[in-house]
């Protein structure tokens, strides 16, 4: 787990230590990549990053590739109470995967590789992205 740098002397120290981190998460993860994917597809989405790290997911606007039948709707509480039917035909047989996964670099012009320096620092990766969860180690320590 990361340290706490309490003073700018630690600060060097506590850099080195999450540097050390990120670089045993990749040696972990490196040779089955793929496998750390939370297959949650929203990365198959347009998305926006607005200011503060916060990223804007398109439900209407998914990729032609992405295996769903009708995007969740977002909305007030009232709108989400009248999509109860869509819901639940939503989260039907989709599996919110790649239909042409081996060749959806190939097949698709604007799907992108997920490699180390996307997942740290690519600003429209989404929140719960086990990508940004594993190797952006400084938003973790921020939120604890």
């Amino acid at each position: 787990m990361l340290e706490v740098c309490l003073t700018s002397q630690d600060m060097g120290v506590c850099e080195v230590k999450m540097l050390w981190d990120i670089f045993k998460a990749w040696l972990k993860w490196r040779k089955d990549w793929d496998s750390l994917c939370n297959r949650c597809g929203k990365c198959c989405y347009s998305r926006s990053a607005w200011a503060k790290g916060k990223v804007a997911i398109h439900y209407d606007s998914p990729c032609e590739y992405l295996d769903i039948e009708t995007p969740p709707r977002q909305g007030s509480a009232a709108e989400r109470a009248g999509q109860s039917e869509n819901a639940a035909r939503w989260s039907g047989s989709e599996t919110h995967l790649c239909k042409v996964y081996k060749d959806r670099f190939r097949k698709c012009n604007h799907c992108g590789k997920v490699n180390l320096f996307v997942a740290l620092f690519h600003p429209t990766l989404p929140n719960d992205c086990a990508y940004r969860q594993t190797f952006r180690l400084w938003e973790k320590e921020n939120n604890d």
